[in-house]
């Protein structure tokens, strides 16, 4: 979705006021809730040939709304809801790796290095939201469907490497030696942290849908459920894989030349695999679940009278009461 897109859906919103002829009835309500769920990564590999994948982590938050509604009929309405909300969450992406390159020993003999390991990076970070959403309610049925503006912070990044193997082989005496510490050996699983290039963006833009159910307590309060999704609408900057960049091109597992003779155990580092992947797209889904309380109705004389107070047998959306 481009950014005319997202500014003609914000003019939508904030027109559907005016929509709603002076002589309807409206209501305002508030609502307290959850959000419960998973969030990944919807991932686009550097390498065509990579089994790189987004992998699923959990996802709580909490939102405060406020919803106008205006009244059509006494079981449609429509409007727009703006809220803000606080949450936490881990997202993943997995798969495995195998790189080729070569070093040299003290002597000046080439080794040549096939290196692998399957890898696992998830990704941590709290983020603050605000929406505006163009809001429907058909009786009891109520939708939502606009943008979520998103802003992570608190980010941290766990790398979990798991089966390494360190292959090194001599050309000149046609040898391999795996996974020895003479020539690089790596024990895993194995655990570190980085900061991640894509999560410590500053902000995002997500699509959202919500469409669900409620039920009334009395004629001006409720608890509802809704099932909710959310994607971006434009994928992380991933580093270019075509540009040379130490930090992020390095391979998986790295193995040093071998240049001391009295030190001739080569260290062994782990980088980043984020220049594995090409572009990422944050996606999360689940079930939010609120309570409702409808705070001011207006009417006029050509609209049906009130239902009686607390009589949910009508089965009607009380917040479109007059």
């Amino acid at each position: 979705m481009t950014q005319k897109n997202i500014t003609t859906l914000l003019v939508l919103v904030l027109g559907s006021l005016l929509l709603v002829p002076r002589s309807f009835a409206h209501t305002s309500v508030f609502s307290v809730g959850v959000r419960g769920g998973a969030q990944t990564y919807l991932l686009t590999a550097s390498d065509p040939a990579s089994d790189i994948k987004g992998a699923f982590g959990g996802t709580g938050k909490l939102d405060v709304r406020y919803t106008f509604y205006g009244c059509f009929t006494d079981r449609l309405g429509m409007g727009f809801t703006v809220g803000g909300g606080v949450g936490y969450g881990t997202s993943s992406f997995k798969g495995t790796s195998v790189d080729h390159f070569s070093t040299t020993d003290y002597l000046g003999n080439q080794i040549d290095y096939t290196t692998s390991g399957a890898y696992r990076q998830t990704d941590k970070f709290a983020t603050a939201e605000a929406s505006l959403m163009l809001a429907f309610c058909f009786g009891n049925i109520i939708v939502n469907v606009g943008p979520r503006f998103m802003m992570p912070f608190a980010t941290k990044t766990q790398l979990t490497v798991t089966n390494a193997s360190i292959d090194a082989y001599y050309p000149r005496y046609d040898v391999h030696i795996i996974n020895r510490p003479i020539t690089g050996y790596l024990e895993s699983p194995y655990t570190t942290n980085h900061k991640s290039q894509i999560i410590n963006q500053k902000y995002n833009i997500l699509m959202s849908a919500e469409v669900g159910y409620e039920w009334y307590f009395t004629a001006k309060s409720c608890l509802g459920f809704q099932l909710y999704a959310d994607v971006a609408v434009w994928s992380g900057a991933s580093p270019n894989p075509l540009t040379p960049n130490p930090l992020t091109t390095n391979p998986l597992i790295q193995v040093a030349p071998i240049a001391d003779a009295t030190n001739p155990i080569p260290s062994v580092t782990v980088n980043s695999p984020e220049y594995l992947v090409a572009s990422r797209r944050y996606l999360d889904f689940g079930l939010r679940i609120y309570y409702a309380f409808s705070v001011t109705a207006s009417s006029s004389s050509s609209h049906p009278k009130p239902h009686r107070h607390g009589d949910t047998s009508l089965h009607r959306n009380r917040h479109l009461s007059y």
